[in-house]
C-alpha cells in the first residue's frame, strides 16, 4: 500500500497555509519530481482524496486546465477541522475566473520564497490584517519575512494603468514615512518587490518610482535565477536580496523523524 511521503506533507502545508490551489507545474516544483512522476503522484493523491481539482479557462491555450486543492483527506492530514472543509471547497470552486490568473502568478512568487529561503512569516492579500490597517490604503499581494529581511510583494501582470500604480507606490511611501509600517511590523525593514511582465514594462514602472525602497524585476528573471541574484532594478541601481539558501525538505524530514 502506498504511503504519504515528506514531499506530500510539504505540499499539503503549502496548500493549507499559503496557496488555495496550484497548477500541475507548480505542484511539480514542490514535489521535485519528473513530469511523469508528478502525473502519477497526482493521480494517486486524487484517487485517495488527498487532493481535488477544478478547471479554469486558459486564455492562452483556449481550453480548460486544472488547478488542484486540498481534498477532504488532505485537509484532515494538514490538521484542519473536518467541519470547515465544505466551506473551503466552495471557496475554491466558486473563485471567479478573473481572479485565478493573478493568484497563480502570486503563488509562483510565494513558492519561490518557500522553497528557496527560510520564510518565517508570509501574509497573503486576503488576510484580515490589511483591513485593520486603515492608514495603509493598499492591499498588497503579500508580505514576506525571510532570512533576507522583509518585503511587500506586488505582482503586476501589465493590466493596470500607470496612474493607478503611481498612486499605489505613493501610498507605500506614505505608509512608511508616517510610521504606520513600523507600528504594524515593528523592527522590520521596509521594501516593496514588484514582479512584472517584461523589461519594457519595467521601464514604464521606473518612471513612476520615487523611492529606492521599490525594487522591480521581471517574472522570468525572478523564477529562473536564485533569490540572491542581482536582478532588481531600483532608483539608485541594481540590487540582490541577501538570502541564505534553505533546505526546506531536509528540515521537514528531521522534524518528522
Amino acid at each position: 500500500m502506498r504511503q504519504l511521503e515528506t514531499r506530500h506533507i510539504l505540499l499539503f502545508r503549502v496548500l493549507r497555509d499559503h496557496c488555495s490551489f496550484l497548477t500541475r507545474r507548480q505542484i511539480q516544483r514542490v514535489l521535485t519530481l519528473t513530469t511523469s512522476g508528478t502525473t502519477k503522484s497526482l493521480h494517486w493523491l486524487m484517487s485517495e482524496h488527498y487532493l481535488e481539482r477544478r478547471y479554469r479557462v486558459d486564455s492562452f491555450q483556449h481550453f480548460q486546465t486544472p488547478v488542484y486543492y486540498l481534498g477532504e483527506l488532505g485537509w484532515r492530514v494538514a490538521g484542519q477541522p473536518a467541519s470547515l472543509y465544505k466551506r473551503h471547497r466552495l471557496q475554491v470552486e466558486q473563485r471567479p475566473e478573473r481572479q485565478i490568473e493573478h493568484m497563480l502568478a502570486t503563488y509562483d512568487v510565494f513558492l519561490k520564497f518557500i522553497l528557496e529561503a527560510d520564510v518565517r512569516r508570509l501574509i497573503g492579500s486576503e488576510d484580515r490584517l490589511w483591513k485593520e490597517a486603515i492608514d495603509f490604503g493598499n492591499v498588497p499581494d503579500g508580505w514576506v519575512q525571510f532570512d533576507g529581511g522583509e518585503a511587500f510583494i506586488e505582482v503586476d501582470r501589465g493590466t493596470e494603468r500607470p496612474i493607478v500604480l503611481r498612486k499605489k507606490f505613493e501610498k507605500y511611501a506614505s505608509f512608511s514615512g508616517s510610521g504606520g509600517y513600523q507600528r504594524l511590523f515593528p523592527q522590520c525593514g521596509f521594501k516593496v518587490l514588484v514582479i512584472t511582465t517584461t523589461e519594457t514594462r519595467i521601464e514604464v514602472l521606473e518612471r513612476l518610482v520615487t523611492s529606492d525602497d521599490i525594487w522591480l524585476c521581471s517574472m522570468k528573471d525572478f523564477l529562473i535565477h536564485p533569490l540572491d541574484h542581482e536582478h532588481w532594478f531600483a532608483l539608485r541601481g541594481f540590487y540582490a536580496l541577501p538570502v541564505v539558501p534553505k533546505k526546506e525538505v531536509q528540515e521537514l524530514q528531521e522534524a518528522l523523524s
